[in-house]
């Protein structure tokens, strides 16, 4: 029996049609974003937000997402993969978009999403070049000071404010269309609670991530 199923499920993945396999795909990439990035998102936020009591309590407790055994191997499988398919596919998606007939508001958000996406992967890069990457390379740390005089530099202080809320809007507006791509907001009043919630939860991150950025410039 287990054999059986073994075969028909390739079969039945490559009978799909083009319609099909986009929809399947659409559907993990709306997924992908939410777990695990944007549950990751969240969870960057929380870790740093220690550096509001200070830089060595921030250096504290962060010391386990410093350790954490095969370290290389789960960054890859949690963050890295998920987020490459995801911003990989959103190419694919705003290449591929139709004119449609939402009202302006959905529109506007509709390209933001689009712009915010590529800000976002691309500070996203910059960011773990800068940070992760140094460590690999050469084994030395971000700690409070390296991040303290990057929040001085005026050009990388704009990159991360900039690079900061476009992650957020993509993350906040990203769960409003995740919950209709679900059918989880069904009908027009549901959708526009769930609109309001997620730019309540924009402004808060937003706030909650400045914040964070300049905390960072206080003395080492």
């Amino acid at each position: 029996m287990a054999e059986a199923d073994a075969v028909a499920a390739p079969a039945i993945a490559a009978g799909m049609t083009a319609d099909e396999r986009h929809w399947l795909l659409r559907r993990l990439h709306s997924l992908s974003g939410i777990i695990p990035i944007g549950g990751f998102l969240f969870f960057h936020f929380f870790e740093n937000a220690f550096v509001l009591k200070g830089g060595a309590m921030w250096w504290k407790e962060t010391e386990f997402t410093r350790n954490i055994p095969f370290q290389i191997a789960v960054e890859a499988l949690v963050l890295w993969i998920p987020i490459l398919y995801h911003a990989i596919y959103g190419l694919v998606i705003t290449a591929t978009a139709q004119p449609n007939d939402y009202p302006y508001e959905r529109n506007y958000q509709y390209s933001l999403q689009r712009i915010t996406g590529i800000v976002a992967f691309l500070f996203i890069g910059f960011h773990v070049l800068s940070t992760r990457g140094l460590y690999y390379a050469t084994g030395v740390e971000t700690n409070y000071l390296r991040m303290h005089n990057f929040m001085m530099n005026p050009l990388i202080l704009a990159t991360y404010l900039v690079g900061t809320l476009a992650c957020v809007y993509h993350l906040t507006n990203g769960i409003f269309t995740f919950t209709i791509t679900w059918g989880i907001a069904v009908g027009p009043r549901a959708q526009t609670l769930v609109n309001r919630a997620c730019v309540a939860l924009f402004v808060i991150l937003a706030i909650v991530g400045v914040s964070i950025l300049l905390a960072f410039r206080a003395p080492a």
